[in-house]
This record gives C-alpha cells, sequence and structure tokens, in this order.
C-alpha cells in the first residue's frame, strides 16, 4: 500500500493511526515488529538562507517533525506524553523482537530483580530536527557503548549496539511529530531503560530482562539558551558513590543516593550540588546529574576529574574533543578542592543542557552558615559560550558535522 507524502504529517499527528505499516503476520494490537534501516551518519553543512523549515523529500519517508500539537515555545525538561514507546525483551539467552507500544504502563512481575535489588540502568540522548526536516541523533554509538558497560557491573546482557541504534532510530521514527522543529530550541529526549523483569527471591541476576526507549520533547533547560551561572554547593555529608562501587556505571541507584542531598541544598538556595571523594573528602569528583569541568583561561586548561567513581560523560567527551581543536589543553587528573581557586570558569555538562555555567561552589558549616566560597565567571564565560555553541550548532546541523556525531533517522 502507498501512502502519499501528504498524508504523513496528519498520520505522525494522529494518536489513533499507528503511522507504520503492519505485515500481514503482525498483531493488530497497538504493538508492530520493526524492520527498518539501520540509521546513518550524516555529514551535513548547511547551506539555505530561509528560516522557514522546508522538508526535503528524504524527511517525508519518516514524516514531518514538529507537527504535533504542542506549545514548542513552552516546552521545558519535563514528561509530556508521546506517541509510543519502544520496547525488546531478553529471554531464553536472546533478545526477542523490538515492538512499539502506545500505552505508557508496564507490566511487571512482582518479583522483578528492579524492584528489589535495583538491577537497572539507563541512558539519556537527544534527537534534532535540523533545518532541511531531516531529524539527527546525537551519538547515538556512545550511548550504546555506555549502557552496556553499566549493564556488565550489574550483571545485565548486552545490547547490540547496531540493536541499540537502530532501536533510537525506529522510536523517534514513530515519534517523529514529537521532535521540536528547526529553531525552536528544542530536541526529543530518549530515555533508554534495560531493567532486570524476570523474579528472583535470592540476591542474583535475573533471567529475563527488558529493554524500552521512551521518548519525551523538551525545550531549552533554561530559556533562551545557556542561562546566567547558577551557585552550587559542595556536599560534605553525603557520598553520591563509594571509591569501589558503581559510581561509573549509569546506574538507577545512583541517582536516588542524590535525592535528599540535592533536595536539601535546593531548599537553601543552591541549584546544584558538587560532590567529593569518599574516601578522603579532599578531591573533587562530579554534580548530582553532571560532570565537573574548571577552565583555566591564562593557561588554555580544560580540567575534568578522573576517577573510577565519576560517570564518563559523553557531552564531556564531546567538549574535551572541541576544546582541543580550540588549542586548550585537556588535562583528566585529581582535582585537589583547593584547585578550585584557580579556575576562571567552572561547568556542569551533560545531556540536557550541554554546559550548565557555575558561578560559584560554597561551602557549609554545621551551622548551615557559608563558611568559605570559591567565585568563577559572575557572566556566561568567554570558553563556555565558545563550546556550547560550538556543540549546539553541530546537534542542529548548522556547521559541517566534521566528528561524524549526528545520525540520520531514516
Amino acid at each position: 500500500m502507498r501512502i502519499s507524502s501528504a498524508l504523513l504529517p496528519l498520520l505522525a499527528t494522529t494518536q489513533t493511526c499507528l503511522g507504520f505499516i503492519l505485515s500481514p503476520s503482525s498483531s493488530h494490537s497497538s504493538r508492530s515488529s520493526l524492520r527498518c534501516p539501520i540509521p546513518t551518519r550524516t555529514n551535513i553543512q548547511s547551506s539555505s538562507s530561509s528560516s522557514s523549515l522546508s522538508v526535503s523529500a528524504a524527511s517525508t519517508e519518516v514524516g514531518a517533525p514538529g507537527t504535533a500539537d504542542l506549545p514548542w515555545s513552552e516546552l521545558g525538561f519535563e514528561f509530556r506524553p508521546t506517541k509510543s514507546h519502544l520496547k525488546m525483551v531478553y529471554k531464553d539467552g536472546e533478545w526477542g523482537e523490538a515492538e512499539l507500544v502506545e500505552s505508557p504502563y508496564l507490566s511487571i512481575h512482582i518479583g522483578a530483580t528492579a524492584l528489589h535489588y535495583g538491577q537497572s540502568c539507563f541512558e539519556g540522548l537527544k534527537a534534532f530536527a535540523h533545518e532541511d526536516g531531516s531529524v539527527n541523533m546525537f551519538r547515538p554509538d556512545e550511548n550504546a557503548k555506555r549502557i552496556n558497560n553499566s549493564g556488565d557491573r550489574v550483571m545485565m546482557p548486552k545490547i547490540p549496539v547496531d540493536t541499540f541504534i537502530k532501536a533510537c532510530n525506529d522510536v523517534v521514527k514513530d515519534n517523529i511529530a514529537y521532535v521540536p522543529p528547526y529553531g525552536s530550541g528544542g530536541a526529543l529526549y530518549l530515555r533508554p531503560l534495560l531493567f532486570g523483569s524476570g523474579p528472583k527471591i535470592g540476591l542474583q541476576p535475573a533471567e529475563e530482562y527488558t529493554f524500552i526507549v521512551l521518548v519525551i520533547p523538551v525545550g531549552d533547560y533554561y530559556k533562551g539558551g545557556l542561562a546566567k551561572p547558577v551557585d552550587g554547593l559542595i556536599v560534605e555529608d553525603y557520598d553520591r558513590a563509594a571509591p569501589l562501587g558503581v559510581g561509573a556505571a549509569k546506574v538507577a541507584g545512583n541517582y536516588a543516593a542524590d535525592l535528599i542531598p540535592n533536595m536539601e541544598a535546593k531548599k537553601k538556595g543552591y541549584p546544584i550540588c558538587l560532590y567529593l571523594d569518599a574516601a578522603t573528602h579532599t578531591m573533587v569528583e562530579e554534580f548530582s546529574t553532571s560532570n565537573f569541568i574548571g577552565i583555566d583561561n591564562e593557561q588554555k586548561r580544560f580540567v575534568t576529574p578522573s576517577s573510577p567513581s565519576v560517570l564518563p560523560s559523553i557531552t564531556n567527551k564531546s567538549l574535551q574533543t572541541l576544546a582541543k581543536i580550540e588549542g586548550m589543553t585537556v588535562e583528566q587528573r585529581d582535582i585537589m578542592i583547593e584547585e578550585l581557586g584557580h579556575f576562571d570558569e567552572a561547568i556542569a555538562c551533560g545531556t540536557a543542557v550541554v554546559v550548565t555555567p557555575v558561578g560559584s561552589l560554597a561551602r557549609l558549616g554545621e551551622d548551615g552558615e557559608e563558611t568559605s566560597k570559591f567565585q568563577f565567571s559572575e557572566d556566561v564565560g568567554v570558553t563556555t559560550r565558545t563550546l556550547y555553541d560550538q556543540v549546539r550548532s553541530i546537534q542542529n546541523g548548522e556547521v559541517e558535522d566534521k566528528h561524524n556525531w549526528n545520525f540520520k533517522v531514516e
């Protein structure tokens, strides 16, 4: 059956339509087996001077982004319902076929190891609309590698890299209408999640696992893009991760440990927390959900902690590549607390925001009052701005993708 390209935007925005073709052997429920080509990397340099969104012939094959009825200019970083999520189940030693499921609920066994023993890990990445109407995911191959590293740490099966990328491609394609349009500042946030869904009551890995990818349209984390520097708090009465624990894995429990200190810090007026090494409390590790970067503009140094308790950030890895191109020396090493006073700019980096400029980092006494404060740039620093603009330009397809970081959704 052929579908006119003029009907595709309508199909993409109609909740009761599947937006893809069921094979004769497929179930006639809200699920479908996926058979799509693996996405290809893109190397695009924008040459169009038009500010309006033009949908190319290639983009109409997957539908037009930004056609859902949403207030694109008002999006924040929060959950919003979309058309579907993708689901795969591992049992009997192999992964089953992927399904697109429209219900936002999961049916899970009461004995699932994810519920009892925290056998769960996740990822975060984004897909962006480009001016030519195409949609591209940013570095999903790196997320595939990292979720497998996390899964290894808690004894879960590997997801082949091509399978992971194809799963992300297919769920974006099915939710193409929810990709914020080019120029809106937004993106489609992907949350891949792998967890033990089989029952075990004794402490041991499950025999069944579920992998899902849900998607959410999000706007700029801060309205208008890069925000004014925020004040941070150095956390000294809690630890994020043990030295030989799971700090380098993106497991769910790492984030649960941050809930109390994070909420307490926000009540005191500090929107971001910086953790120290758990063994000595003398070295910088990372922020609640972001890596730490210190910038020394005079010496042209980009400094970030090297610790087995720190989650390797894909955003940090990207920024390091760009910093080297800018002529900076990239140093991954131990950072003593006292060295914070030598940095001109401090950055928290991660998928949600790319970079958050940090204006200060305070230490509190037992009475809750500030005993000392490390002060950085009062405005967005020149290096922070440069690196942010370069990453966003690549993600939006506005400059040539010399590093092959973008994967076109097909």
